[in-house]
């Protein structure tokens, strides 16, 4: 086997390396981060009825599972009756309907476990539906609590809504309508009336619910009330009424309440579509509803998240937050390797040395570009002219390379001293870094100005800060070294661009210029 295919199935290994450990890595953190933002709650019903004429029905609405709620465990009780689960096929509700042949009190108790789960961003909330005539017939009809004929309704939909506007436009104008001019009212004073609440400005929470969804159908846009809970610890939690409204083959909802609108919190779990009541019955008496909300334990795979475990090593997040600006800077250099490669052996620009520019980069970067920049200039200018008292000396290149560095060591640390006496919060240790690598790059330059000529030597300078600059561009981005920090199994990927960078032969790009002539 040759050595090219030998590299090249060396460099699609490391891919493949790369691949499988950052699809690991990335499964195991989404699933660390869902198991740590998951919670598990228990809504229970209790419900208590008499019913005096055996043909009574009574209908319980069920929770039912959402992109961001799942309903894990559904337990129903009840003692006597005969229960039914139903589906509506219009609303997409279930519900429990119970009856018996035989008068007297009953008790309904249900207990349902719901995982809620943090929802990503390109989550639908709602599924995309056809609404039907029938179904549009439903959604636009008045009935006892939502005359859509009244005259200070339409009056409000004549000023509110024009026919210029889109659909979206006019269901938002509505719901800031109802959202900030309905001031907050009580149900005593009959504010739960949509005529009454639009002729005071004053709505209760089911008075602004209503009143949106009666302004909407009275504009010919479908609409349904909503009742459900907030899933938060409560001893005896009120349903909560919002609205939906039929806009772009999606239910989007509105709270006019909250102020939410075209979405609804992940923990806002509807219960029930096109109603405003959990338990409805035409003539059972003594009605009572007790509901209650308690946060359960989180699974013990939370609980011991922390326990050390071997493969904690190869999680570098771990680390004290203190280390990771210097753990990230570590992980920057191959990268920076990687952009010198390409020029060097890609474009044609030489430097001094390999990792002289990634080096700088991350000396300019760690030390912010101003200070690098000016301790930049002070070896540079140090280098100069120690360099230029000491030719008249004729001294050795070493023992004469030895007092340049001592200058320029002097020259710097006054200058740091310098700094701390003009700005003691400066954070002079910064200059460190950038100095030792600065003193380097210098020594190299006068080695190479001794072996090879100084043009020789200032093209390599020049070409050292052209591939520099683009390192600190490209290495100054902070979200670089958190994601390579995060994910430091990308550099098989850097790998395998280096292998293919060795192995390439062709003319460099400052090779076709420079022999422009020849082709010619």
């Amino acid at each position: 086997m040759s050595a090219r295919v030998l590299s090249q199935l060396v460099a699609l290994g490391f891919i493949l390396l790369g691949l499988i450990a950052f699809s690991m890595r990335y499964y195991s953190r989404t699933e660390a981060r869902i198991a740590l933002q998951d919670s598990l709650w228990r809504l229970t019903y209790d419900i208590g009825f008499d019913l005096g004429d055996p043909e009574t029905e009574v209908t319980v609405s069920l929770p039912t599972s959402t992109s961001a709620a799942e309903v894990e465990v559904e337990e129903l009780s009840y003692t006597n009756l005969r229960g039914e689960i139903r589906e509506t096929p219009l609303s997409k509700n279930r519900e429990l309907v119970v009856n018996t042949n035989i008068a007297g009190p009953f008790n309904v108790k249900a207990e349902f476990d719901i995982r809620l789960r943090p929802r990503h961003s390109w989550d639908e909330q709602n599924t995309f539906e056809t609404l039907s005539a029938s179904g549009r017939t439903r959604f636009l009809r008045s009935d006892e609590t939502i005359v859509t004929t009244a005259p200070n309704v339409q009056e409000v939909v004549q000023t509110i809504s024009r026919d210029d506007l889109t659909d979206g436009e006019r269901i938002q104008r509505l719901f800031d309508f109802c959202s900030q001019e309905l001031k907050p009212g009580l149900a005593s004073d009959g504010y739960d009336n949509v005529a009454t609440a639009l002729a005071n400005h004053r709505a209760t929470s089911l008075g602004r619910a209503r009143a949106l969804v009666t302004l909407c159908r009275a504009d010919k846009i479908p609409a349904r009330l909503v009742v459900g809970f907030e899933l938060r610890q409560a001893e005896n939690p009120r349903p909560h009424v919002w609205v939906e409204a039929f806009h772009g083959n999606l239910w989007v909802p509105f709270d006019p309440t909250y102020g939410y609108a075209r979405h609804m919190p992940d923990n806002f779990i509807p219960i029930r579509r096109d109603g405003e009541v959990i338990v409805r019955s035409a003539t059972a008496k003594d009605l009572t509803q007790k509901y209650s909300i308690m946060r359960l334990a989180p699974p013990e795979k939370v609980l011991q998240a922390e326990m050390r475990r071997p493969s904690q090593v190869f999680d570098l997040t771990r680390l004290p937050v203190e280390m990771h600006q210097v753990m990230s800077l570590m992980l920057l250099l191959p990268l920076g390797a990687l952009i010198t490669a390409i020029f060097r052996n890609i474009i044609g620009i030489r430097t001094l040395g390999t990792f002289a520019p990634a080096l700088l980069a991350m000396s300019f970067i760690y030390a912010a570009w101003g200070t690098g920049l000016v301790i930049l200039i002070s070896v540079l200018m140090a280098g100069y002219v120690g360099r230029s008292l000491l030719d008249p000396l004729h001294l050795l290149m070493v023992p004469r390379s030895s007092i340049v560095l001592t200058i320029i060591i002097l020259f710097v640390v006054f200058g740091v001293s310098v700094i701390d006496y003009m700005a003691p919060a400066s954070g002079v240790r910064a200059v460190l870094l950038p100095l030792v690598i600065l003193t380097i790059l210098i020594e190299r330059f006068f080695v190479t100005s001794e072996e090879d000529g100084a043009t020789f030597a200032v093209q390599l300078v020049v070409g050292t800060f052209v591939v520099a600059a683009f390192c600190y561009l490209i290495l100054s981005w902070e979200e670089i070294g958190q994601i390579l920090l995060i994910y430091p199994e990308l550099h098989f990927f850097t790998i395998a661009a280096f292998i293919w960078i060795g192995r390439y032969s062709g003319y460099r790009l400052v090779e076709l210029w420079r022999f422009r002539d020849m082709v010619k």
